[in-house]
């Protein structure tokens, strides 16, 4: 049975938020990252994200799958998210899917516990609720931009889209998503859509990562692939010291909207973004954020 790194643990115990800086631990992985950028906005890098953290990202032969909902600026460190506020969860495998259905507030976390049919490959996928916000355009890309959406703002700024309207309603929700392996073997679902309106498509298997690795992974809205779109990555940052080293990176999908990762840590690692898209039939001044968190776990070196 391979457990959830100790660290991990640790950090789950702190809520606390430091304040950011950039550390030459993060400059030493330019010749991994070259190209990268240090996040420089503060408000940008401590955007409010959800994310499910599985206790066994890889588990031996049991076959109950159990997490934790945490909602936080720093990963993987926050708080409970309310069980009101689930509106979805479930469990993916390669041959079906099945809803989570025991949920509880357990200390600091939002607690899943869900046993799957069989052995093999799971994504978890959790949907909170959300409600409208009325505002302006300025309100509105100023979320984004505060909220981990900054190249969204841009291109919705690039292409006029919110011009010619005083005021507008948006509807930004949350959805988090993990991968997990229970049993020593069994079908993979790294590649299998959740459908959600903004999702992360691994290319190759995140279970058979290793440090020194690439992660290719296609960022999906609304069932398209979303070029350039800009992510947020980076392994759990440890929160119990009182200045950890900023751990998230600001990145871009390439023009196939494929996001290219090195992964330079063993240690849980997190995607984020944040896509705005508009429903069928919607009025011109209605709009959705969908803004989605990706959690996997990287090994050592081979």
């Amino acid at each position: 049975m391979h457990r959830a790194f100790p660290l991990l643990d640790k950090i789950l115990m702190s809520t606390s938020n430091p304040s950011n800086t950039c550390s030459s631990r993060v400059a030493r992985r330019g010749v991994f990252l070259a190209g990268f950028a240090c996040l420089a906005v503060a408000s940008t890098a401590t955007a409010h994200d959800f994310w499910v953290i599985p206790d066994m990202f890889v588990s031996g032969s049991d076959s109950m799958i159990h997490a934790s909902g945490r909602a936080g600026t720093r990963f993987p460190a926050g708080t409970a998210v309310p069980l009101a506020r689930v509106a979805d969860a479930r469990i993916i495998g390669a041959t079906g899917q099945t809803r989570i259905s025991q949920l509880n507030v357990e200390g600091g976390s939002l607690r899943m516990h869900e046993k799957v049919p069989a052995s093999g490959q799971y994504v978890i996928a959790v949907t909170l609720s959300s409600t409208p916000t009325h505002s302006t355009p300025t309100g509105m890309l100023r979320f984004l931009k505060a909220e981990g959406g900054a190249s969204e703002a841009t291109r919705l700024e690039s292409r006029n889209a919110l011009v010619g309207h005083d005021s507008l309603i948006y509807e930004a929700t949350s959805y988090a998503t993990a991968i997990v392996e229970v049993g020593p073997r069994g079908p993979r679902a790294f590649s299998i859509s959740t459908g959600l309106p903004l999702e992360f498509i691994p290319i190759n298997d995140p279970g058979h990562l290793h440090v020194g690795d690439t992660l290719h992974v296609k960022i999906v809205g609304n069932g398209q692939p979303v070029p350039n779109i800009g992510v947020f990555a980076g392994p759990a940052a440890d929160t119990s010291v009182s200045t950890p080293a900023i751990t998230s990176l600001a990145l871009n999908a390439d023009a196939s909207g494929v996001l290219h990762l090195p992964v330079t840590s063993a240690a849980a690692w997190n995607l984020r973004a944040a896509y705005v898209y508009r429903r069928t039939g919607a009025a011109a001044n209605e709009w959705r954020i969908a803004r989605t968190t990706y959690v996997f776990q990287v090994t050592a070196a081979h």
